[in-house]
């Protein structure tokens, strides 16, 4: 093989290694069941519950010290931008069905590059299944 076919072949390479190495953040956000949830908010006082259903949804019962951004509001997307981006999230919605709100909300703050975002396996249903507290309305 000549000298040149050989360097172009070895640069070839070398470009397509840190093409790859270089792959986009993926779209699937770690997933956290309601017992780890509940043991690191007990453990990090900075974790951050997101709570995406309606407002109405929240006032039934919602989990302590959560925040309520309503996904389907038209300022979602201007709310969640004045979070810190730096924290930790868990985001939830009622039970975190496939392309639903919860993946709506996780795909916009990707987009904002937020560094740490978990997914609350089975949301507010399976939190309260596992007798996790919450706070209801009267």
């Amino acid at each position: 093989m000549k000298m040149h076919t050989k360097i172009f072949l070895l640069t070839a390479i070398l470009l397509t290694g840190l093409a790859c190495s270089k792959a986009p953040k993926s779209s699937i956000d770690p997933v956290i069941n309601v017992d780890d949830a509940l043991a690191l908010l007990s453990n990090d006082t900075s974790v951050v519950v997101l709570d995406v259903r309606t407002p109405a949804e929240y006032e039934v019962a919602h989990i302590e010290n959560s925040i309520n951004i309503d996904i389907n509001a038209e300022d979602f997307s201007e709310r969640v931008a004045l979070l810190d981006r730096n924290k930790t999230y868990i985001v939830h919605c009622a039970a975190n069905v496939k392309n639903g709100r919860t993946e709506k909300s996780l795909d916009i703050m990707n987009g904002m590059e937020f560094s740490s975002l978990l997914d609350l396996e089975g949301g507010i249903i399976a939190w309260q299944n596992n007798g996790h507290p919450v706070i209801e309305s009267n």
